[in-house]
């Protein structure tokens, strides 16, 4: 559950330190879910690590991606999508 919630810290965002801005957890669940999906459908890390940079920048997009990549197949479930909005919206 640490890597989970250190991927969830860097991809979150903060406007500043008086105004934080609330996590859009749906959108981050469904982020996570494509990654999942797209792992059960045969693509590679490094095209789903290349992809994810684009929108979470290096950092985040390589700790989400090796974070998916190492679940053992039986837990590439729609499971993982509603903990990580559970965890968001917890936060």
């Amino acid at each position: 559950m640490r890597i989970l919630m250190a991927i969830f810290l860097c991809a979150a965002s903060v406007a500043s330190a008086e105004e934080p801005v609330k996590p859009d957890c749906e959108a981050q669940a469904a982020l996570v879910m494509e990654v999942v999906n797209g792992r059960n459908e045969g693509v590679r890390k490094g095209k789903a690590r290349r992809q994810l940079r684009a929108g979470l920048g290096k950092t985040a997009a390589d700790m989400l991606s090796e974070w998916v990549y190492e679940l053992p197949p039986e837990q590439l479930t729609d499971e993982i999508g509603i903990a990580w909005k559970a965890q968001c919206e917890a936060l």
